[in-house]
């Protein structure tokens, strides 16, 4: 049934708005949605939560060619340890990155460097802390699809990987990555309006 029977706690609510710069009402609106998908109950803390399967189950995620990235990415940047659930907190702090930022009131979990990193969480595939030109080559056509021959993609990777691998070990850092992105406007591009 979700945690639809529950309603967000004052204090929470604004410890959400303060962390993530969303409105009231944005965290709200969030809360809903949430609640309308999570499952599942911590027995101890009583908080709902969603699990891979949860996610799984979302049509447009199921639709979206990056669908198993963004979710991999809801569970990479989960405040828990075993990674396998993603609480209320977790969901904002995660969707907080696709905010227009404030530059006159920069929030921790909504400013270039974090949508960077959740960015760059995207491309590094096995979890390493660096991206290969395999698994920018993976991303890619994932996102081309076969409109794109394999040697097209191929290519494409490898100019990546020489324009951006300044040090020439064979994977991009997030230093590298952070460089490579120096010049795009980071903030337009992933920023969703509605999300206020």
């Amino acid at each position: 049934m979700g945690a639809t029977t529950s309603t967000l706690p004052e204090e929470e609510l604004q410890t959400l708005c303060d962390a993530s710069g969303l409105s009231r009402k944005g965290v709200v609106g969030l809360y809903n949605r949430f609640s309308s998908l999570a499952k599942h109950q911590d027995t101890d803390t009583k908080e709902f939560y969603m699990t891979r399967q949860d996610f799984l189950n979302i049509q447009e995620l199921q639709l979206n060619p990056l669908g198993e990235r963004i979710i991999d990415a809801f569970f990479a940047d989960a405040d828990v340890d075993d990674r396998k659930h993603v609480y209320f907190r977790d969901f904002v702090k995660v969707l907080s990155h696709f905010r227009p930022i404030d530059k006159n009131k920069p929030h921790a979990w909504n400013n270039r460097e974090s949508k960077l990193k959740f960015a760059f969480t995207m491309y590094d595939l096995n979890k390493s802390g660096t991206i290969t030109k395999d698994e920018f080559q993976e991303i890619l056509q994932m996102m081309i699809g076969a409109t794109v021959s394999p040697d097209q993609v191929e290519s494409i990777a490898e100019r990546t990987m020489n324009e951006a691998d300044r040090d020439g070990d064979g994977s991009i850092s997030f230093q590298e990555f952070m460089n490579a992105m120096e010049k795009t406007d980071i903030e337009q591009k992933m920023s969703f309006r509605f999300l206020t």
